[in-house]
């Protein structure tokens, strides 16, 4: 990655890390935008904009509206620039600094696109997978104690199903609470034999 390479040179507030001077429209490039385009899914978002002809052709008239009214306007900016350039290269100093503190804090930036993609379906549609899984177990379950409550099909077995079906939901609610508890529970003395050792 391009951005992982750190300079050797202590910079000051004030110097560029790429203090070359402009020719030909090159100058100093920008740490963060370099550190953003070293992320997959920035590169390849801007890969697949550049080659949908939509992409492609609004790419070509900005850079051309670039030649044609900024590029000529250069020379005239160089004073201001000579002024501002402490203060921008400190800023995109920063801004990769912020930059690469996000990346410590939220790895999954790092991650090749395919899997963020995924990651991210996942994660949206999660509420619908635990509905369809709570609705199956409500099925399966009301079906589990309607076959093995005995008696005429009607109100009165309707009700007794309904109420051995919420007794059955308890149960498995109060299973669940007390295994989460004796885990807790069993890392609490892991942690107190740890401390006491």
């Amino acid at each position: 990655m391009p951005h992982a390479e750190k300079d050797t040179t202590p910079l000051t507030n004030g110097e560029m890390s790429n203090s070359a001077p402009v020719t030909n429209g090159d100058g100093p490039h920008s740490k963060v935008l370099s550190h953003l385009h070293s992320y997959p899914v920035v590169h390849d978002s801007f890969e697949a904009y550049k080659s949908h002809p939509f992409g492609a052709r609004s790419l070509a008239i900005l850079n051309e509206s670039y030649q044609r009214f900024v590029a000529p306007l250069h020379p005239y900016l160089q004073t201001p620039y000579s002024y501002l350039s402490p203060y921008l290269s400190r800023a995109d100093e920063l801004g990769d600094n912020g930059l690469s503190k996000v990346e410590d804090r939220f790895p999954i930036v790092k991650e090749d696109t395919s899997k963020l993609k995924q990651t991210v379906v996942d994660i949206a549609s999660l509420p619908l997978t635990i509905a369809g899984k709570g609705k199956e177990y409500v099925f399966s379950t009301w079906q589990d104690e309607y076959s093995k409550t005995k008696g005429e099909d009607g109100v009165f077995k309707k009700v007794k199903v309904l109420v051995s079906t919420e007794l059955k939901f308890g149960l498995d609610v109060y299973g669940l609470v007390t295994q989460y508890l004796r885990k807790g529970k069993k890392e609490t003395s892991k942690k107190v034999d740890e401390v006491k050792q």
